[in-house]
């Protein structure tokens, strides 16, 4: 039969659980998947054939001897249970010299490898002649050195940095246990000396380094010494009440512990310091020790983009992604958009999906956006939704960032890329042009959006002059959104009052007035600045306190109507960029482009970031 032949010796999978139903068919599940093999007599044929299915059996040799029509059945489940893997082929198992004591000593390591790979004992066979060393001190150290021989290891070097008496004491009892139970152990206890790292590491694969204390210096130069001579990485930190392993830094990896430190930012340490638990320790080193069996076994993927943090006085533990950080590859890059209507014209016209976009960037510890959701918002009658941004430098605290929309799409929407502009803005805060960013999800929508950020930021440098020219006449307003948002301010406070502010490089200032507070916003078109206005205004009044608003400023200053006239206002469709780009021209206001490489997953999936700079201040 196809897939199953009489070579094969299959062995059941430890995960698989079979549970009998009452039709007489079972009901098979694991880790991975689920069946239903039906038949009044499964039961009875599994309940036979399941001890049989060991591995050191081959089909022709469990058929052997069966008449035909039961040899046919046998083949016909072995094939359900191959083909959905509940059952997988020790007959191609890569060969191993272990002997039968290690075998049995450390089946339950060999059987988690054959779990997920295959090839168990070759593999276990190739971790163990692994040539590996820890470098460090404290309790780490001998946490450490208690798993790597609990995981089945019997050779390893171990260079103590400033180990204490008590500690070396620890080491050699352990030492001498090894020897007692396995016979092959050879552990080398030696001093740890800066100078001579490069030569003490030549002959080493992988380092394990256990750090206590806020000096990291030592932990980047060992880092540096390994990626120099191409091997892998693993450190294991303590700092205050936190504790972290990894990340794994492989031969060709781009996250280290730079990288990790900087997503993770300076941690307000006001809480009394803890003394790390032997409890902490022997955890942190059973998480380092497996993480590096399942690397070297070759049955984990892409190890080197998490690490894993615990708080040492809960010993809550987690995982968190760590994506490779631009500071650290020295990805960023300034290019100058010599034609932007060339540049639009020949950009792709595929728009992105930056709702899952959002969603992988975002972690509590690591994340570009380390909170994005709504929480406690209100979310009538606009929906809201808040970011808090990561600062890339890891020197400050998150930004907040409230954005608001008609739906939770449009909220969500705004929100992220508003998190995405402002972290990339920080980014590039020491470059020679101070720029506003814009992202989207088209090259049109990003670099609309780099403008009128940065005609935001202008307008909010000169918003104490509160300069309006006219009043508008309410009734004019005809575009639906508007109209809802101006029937909410007046269902929920006074009645408003709408005015005409003076413009900014050509472009329109709308005000709007409600119980002595006044909004404004800019926009490249009315009705742009008209929503945005009106949007801060409700936020204020739905929030009842003020939120981080980057496309409204508020205003304390009541607006005097006498002497003003009353407009109407005929709310435009939204203004093209190639139109914004003519107002600039006209208004004697030069605007340049620029992409930014910053993220390499902000710029693979967004139509990309795009900085700007107007060449003139706003006149007074």
């Amino acid at each position: 039969m196809p897939g199953v032949t009489l070579s094969m010796c299959l062995k059941m999978n430890r995960d698989t659980f079979v549970y009998p139903q009452q039709n007489g068919g079972v009901y098979l599940r694991n880790n991975k998947t689920s069946i239903q093999m039906e038949g009044n007599t499964i039961e009875q044929w599994l309940q036979n054939l399941i001890p049989m299915l060991d591995g050191s059996r081959s089909m022709e040799e469990i058929t052997d001897g069966l008449p035909d029509p039961y040899k046919e059945q046998v083949y016909k489940i072995a094939e359900v249970l191959y083909t959905n893997g509940f059952v997988r082929d020790t007959s191609q198992d890569l060969p191993h010299q272990l002997s039968a004591e290690v075998l049995e000593k450390h089946a339950s390591q060999i059987e988690f490898i054959d779990h997920l790979s295959h090839s168990g004992a070759h593999r276990f066979q190739k971790y163990r002649n692994s040539k590996i060393a820890i470098i460090g001190c404290g309790p780490l150290l001998s946490s450490l050195t208690a798993s790597l021989l609990q995981s089945g290891l019997p050779a390893f070097t171990i260079f103590h940095t400033n180990t204490k008496q008590n500690e070396t004491k620890k080491l050699q009892e352990l030492m001498k246990s090894a020897i007692k139970t396995e016979p092959e152990s050879s552990i080398t206890l030696l001093s740890f000396d800066e100078n001579c790292c490069t030569e003490d590491l030549a002959n080493i694969e992988y380092v394990l380094y256990a750090n206590e204390g806020e000096n990291t210096d030592q932990l980047s130069m060992i880092q540096k010494v390994c990626r120099d001579q191409s091997k892998s990485f693993l450190p294991v930190t303590l700092q205050n009440n936190q504790a972290f392993v990894g990340p794994l830094q492989l031969t060709d990896s781009a996250a280290c512990w730079k990288t990790a430190s900087l997503r993770l930012g300076k941690k307000d340490n006001k809480e009394t310091k803890l003394k790390s638990s032997r409890t902490a320790s022997n955890l942190l080193a059973n998480v380092a020790v497996f993480m590096l069996f399942k690397v070297i076994t070759g049955v984990q993927e892409n190890p080197e983009n998490a690490i894993y943090q615990l708080n040492v006085e809960t010993l809550e533990g987690n995982w968190h992604p760590v994506f490779p950080h631009p500071l650290v590859t020295n990805n960023i890059k300034i290019e100058v958009i010599e034609d932007p209507f060339l540049f639009i014209k020949e950009a792709t016209t595929r728009e992105f999906d930056l709702h899952s976009l959002f969603y992988k960037i975002t972690s509590s510890d690591t994340g570009i956006f380390q909170q994005f959701e709504e929480r406690d918002l209100s979310q009538l009658p606009l929906s809201q939704c808040k970011v808090h941004v990561a600062d890339p430098f890891g020197e400050n605290e998150p930004e907040v960032i409230t954005a608001a929309g008609r739906t939770h799409e449009d909220a969500r929407l705004e929100a992220g890329l508003s998190g995405i502009e402002t972290y990339a803005k920080t980014l590039f805060m020491n470059s020679p042009e101070v720029m506003s960013v814009g992202s989207g999800r088209s090259a049109t929508e990003g670099m609309c959006r780099a403008l009128q950020n940065s005609l935001q930021e202008i307008f909010i440098k000169s918003h104490n002059k509160l300069h309006v020219s006219a009043e508008v006449d309410r009734s004019s307003i005809q575009d639906a959104y508007s109209t809802f948002l101006i029937g909410a301010l007046t269902t929920l406070g006074e009645e408003i009052k709408l005015f005409l502010g003076k413009k900014i490089h050509g472009f329109p200032v709308i005000w709007v007035q409600q119980d002595r507070h006044c909004f404004g916003s800019i926009g490249l078109d009315e009705k742009r600045a008209l929503q945005n206005a009106l949007q801060g205004a409700l936020m204020y009044r739905q929030n009842k306190e003020e939120v981080p608003n980057k496309n409204c400023i508020k205003s304390s200053t009541t607006i005097s109507t006498t002497g003003l006239q009353t407009i109407t206002l005929s709310v435009s469709k939204e203004v093209p960029l190639t139109s914004a780009l003519q107002t600039l021209k006209n208004n004697n206001c030069e605007a340049k482009f620029y992409t930014l490489h910053t993220e390499t997953i902000l710029n693979e999936n967004t139509s990309g970031l795009y900085g700007i700079t107007l060449s003139s201040e706003v006149q007074s």
